[in-house]
């Protein structure tokens, strides 16, 4: 469990390494048309891109980047230096996870986006209760371990 656990939020780290520096050079909407992209060919669908994004929205995302790329690399670290800081998991997975909320809350407000990003919601809203859930099996071996 410990060595799946690692690798998903090595995994995730990565991924948010990745995004942050792909906003940062390509920008926001270059970086939101390759996933589309890469979503329609691995379905093997096709769905209308969003088209040009707007200056203000490039500029804000580009902005948030650093945030996620920071995260990023905590996430990676902490993957690297368990057990460490491995009581950062539910943190850092509600942050995930408010994340997801967001999405959520865009996707009712504002409308469905490109289906890449509604599968990149329900990534967010699924996997950091699957990471809390490990987490919390992981301490229990620990815990019934320690006691035996």
């Amino acid at each position: 469990m410990t060595r799946v656990l690692r690798f998903g939020l090595l995994a995730l780290g990565i991924s948010a390494i990745l995004i942050f520096a792909s906003i940062m050079i390509l920008g926001a909407g270059a970086t939101a048309r390759l996933g589309e992209t890469g979503f329609d060919l691995l379905t093997q669908t096709t769905h209308p891109s969003a088209g040009p994004w707007p200056a203000s929205m490039d500029s804000e995302l580009r902005f948030y980047a650093p945030f996620w790329g920071t995260y990023g690399i905590m996430l990676v670290y902490m993957s690297r230096t368990w057990p460490r800081y491995e009581f950062f998991v539910p943190f850092v997975s509600g942050l995930f996870f408010i994340g997801g909320i967001g999405r959520l809350i865009s996707y009712f407000a504002v409308g469905t986006p490109h289906p890449f990003f509604t599968t990149l919601m329900v990534i967010e809203l699924v996997l950091p209760v699957v990471f809390i859930d490990l987490w919390r099996r992981i301490r229990q071996v620990k815990s019934s371990a320690g006691s035996g």
